[in-house]
C-alpha cells in the first residue's frame, strides 16, 4: 500500500471509514491512469500522423505524390480503435475532408 494513503488511514475508528477512504484514493489513481494513457494515445497520434505526412512528402519529393483520398484513407486505417466514432464520422460524410481537417477532428477527439 502506497505510504500516502497509510497516513490517510491511521486513526480512522471504523471499518467502513477505511474502507471508503481506500475507495476513494482508488478511484483518483484509476482517474490519473486514464488521463495518462488518454494523453500518451495522443502523442501517439501525433507520431503517427507525423510519420505519415513525412512519408507522404518523400513520395512527392521523389516525384511520386498520392492523392489526398489515399493519405486519408492511410491516416484511417491506422488508427486504434479508440477512433472508431470519429473514423465513422469522417467516412460517412458525403463531402471529402482535407487531410487538415481530419488531423484537427482526431485532435478535438
Amino acid at each position: 500500500m502506497h505510504p500516502t494513503i497509510l497516513t490517510q488511514i491511521v486513526g480512522l475508528d471504523s471499518f467502513a471509514a477505511i474502507w471508503v477512504k481506500l475507495q476513494t484514493y482508488h478511484i483518483s489513481q484509476i482517474r490519473a491512469r486514464v488521463k495518462k494513457l488518454k494523453l500518451q494515445l495522443r502523442r501517439s497520434v501525433s507520431v503517427f500522423l507525423l510519420d505519415i505526412k513525412k512519408t507522404v512528402n518523400t513520395l512527392a519529393a521523389i516525384g511520386s505524390p498520392i492523392r489526398t483520398e489515399d493519405h486519408i484513407d492511410t491516416i484511417l486505417d491506422g488508427l486504434p480503435d479508440e477512433y472508431d466514432n470519429p473514423v465513422t464520422t469522417i467516412t460517412s460524410c458525403l463531402d471529402p475532408y482535407t487531410v487538415a481537417y481530419v488531423e484537427f477532428l482526431l485532435f478535438a477527439y
